[in-house]
């Protein structure tokens, strides 16, 4: 069963990245403002920044962490990643007024003499402000293809996704400066087997909610998202004996995301978010509602320009760090360094 909505294949990716900040308030960068992670929901906010930054998923290795720089020059701005949502290589370009993401990535291997495996993954986002529904909005569409490959004995299996998403992002002055929050998104996923038979799944997704980032307090920021969506998923192609299986609906009613920062002197930042789901899933016969709760804490420490984000080990918080030996309840967990120029 598909637990979570994705929600747009490819703008919503941004929820995956290796920030801690964004892991802890909620995992969805559309309720994002002022945090360069956003421009990678909506990339027309990339002339907004200009920062170079490093992290890593885990405490225990930087192998998964990525690194990136966007700056300035002669009136446009560039950037460009490496290893982050999973993309090898990623360009980023604003001339201002509109920006825009190219991502790819390419792998190539033969583990045995008779076997040659293939992957190539490519995408890009674009994004622009409008003028429409409130004060003003941020408007991105994405499109990317996924390819993969394996060529034995002169036999071919081969497995593609065609994706295309789109996301509008209102701002205004009411209570929700975050209206209204709408995506839309299609996954066409093809795979051609060995004996020439070829199955086709295609998702469809659509979510609308509103959110709100804004200071409550001197001190105090407070991030919140809700929102309603389904994800409809059906199949098609040589299945045995017509056997195809049911379509499936998911529908979020609804999901709750966010989380509250509140600085602590001038340097140290406290974090603690939480994502709440409620939904519900059928295929053929079969129905159920399922709800899931998920809490993180993080911490942030600022210098000037200079910052650091970690999310906190829940064990550390639990049971408290071991005095001698052992590494599973250290204090920090995701960890990124980010300078902004």
């Amino acid at each position: 069963m598909r637990k979570v909505i994705i929600v747009l294949g490819l703008l919503a990716v941004a929820a995956f990245a290796s920030d801690p900040r964004l892991t802890v308030l909620g995992g969805d960068a559309r309720l994002l403002v002022n945090d360069y992670l956003e421009m990678w929901a909506y990339p027309g906010v990339i002339g907004d920044y200009e920062f170079v930054t490093g992290g890593s998923e885990t405490a225990e290795s930087i192998s998964d962490g990525w690194f990136g720089i966007v700056d300035g020059l002669g009136g446009n701005t560039y950037g460009v990643t490496i290893n982050h949502n999973d993309y090898s290589h990623e360009v980023l370009f604003s001339p201002g007024g509109w920006g825009a993401i190219v991502s790819l990535d390419f792998n190539k291997f033969a583990p045995t003499d008779s076997t040659t495996e293939k992957d190539i993954r490519f995408g890009v986002e674009w994004g622009t402000n409008v003028s429409f529904l409130s004060d003003y909005s941020d408007l991105a569409i994405a499109a990317g293809i996924d390819n993969s490959s394996i060529d034995f004995n002169d036999d071919n299996w081969n497995s593609q996704d065609i994706n295309f998403g789109a996301s509008l992002r209102g701002h205004g002055d009411n209570f929700f400066n975050l209206f209204p929050i709408i995506s839309a998104g299609i996954d066409m996923h093809n795979v051609e087997t060995f004996v020439d038979s070829t199955f086709y799944v295609t998702d469809v997704t659509f979510d609308v909610g509103a959110g709100r980032n804004k200071k409550v307090a001197d001190n105090t920021n407070l991030v919140l998202g809700v929102f309603a969506g389904v994800q409809s998923t059906s199949y098609s192609g040589d299945y045995p004996d017509g056997g195809t299986p049911d379509s499936e609906m998911l529908i979020e009613i609804p999901k709750v995301s966010g989380g509250i920062e509140q600085e602590v002197g001038k340097i140290v930042v406290f974090r603690a978010g939480a994502v709440s789901t409620t939904n519900y899933y059928a295929r053929g016969d079969f129905n159920q509602f399922t709800n899931n709760f998920d809490t993180n804490f993080g911490v942030g420490l600022h210098w000037d320009n200079f910052i650091v984000d970690a999310t906190i080990n829940e064990g550390f918080l639990h049971s408290g760090p071991y005095m001698v030996g052992g590494n599973a309840n250290g204090f920090m967990g995701s960890l990124a360094a980010t300078y902004n120029f």
